[in-house]
């Protein structure tokens, strides 16, 4: 594969998925994304949520939602304040 395919596909990559970054992306951004969007995974999953809360030892799924919701708004936060 030439360099410009290369370069041509990691572009292709870096549209479709978001969470890549950019050039300027800190390690601490993109941590914090690949946080968010487990979070986001989580919760959106039934079974995945019922796991963790079981795990958790959690008294329900509604509140280990709520739980995950509020880690993700730390998360979005937490690049801004420094």
């Amino acid at each position: 594969m030439s360099e410009v395919q290369g370069q041509q596909r990691y572009q292709v990559l870096k549209h479709k998925y978001v969470g890549l970054g950019r050039e300027h992306t800190t390690q601490e951004e993109w941590l914090s994304n690949v946080h968010r969007d487990t979070y986001h995974s989580l919760q959106a999953h039934s079974g995945l949520l019922e796991y963790l809360a079981l795990a958790q030892g959690s008294s329900s799924k509604r509140q280990t939602k709520i739980q995950l919701i509020k880690k993700m708004d730390q998360n979005k936060s937490r690049p801004n304040e420094s």
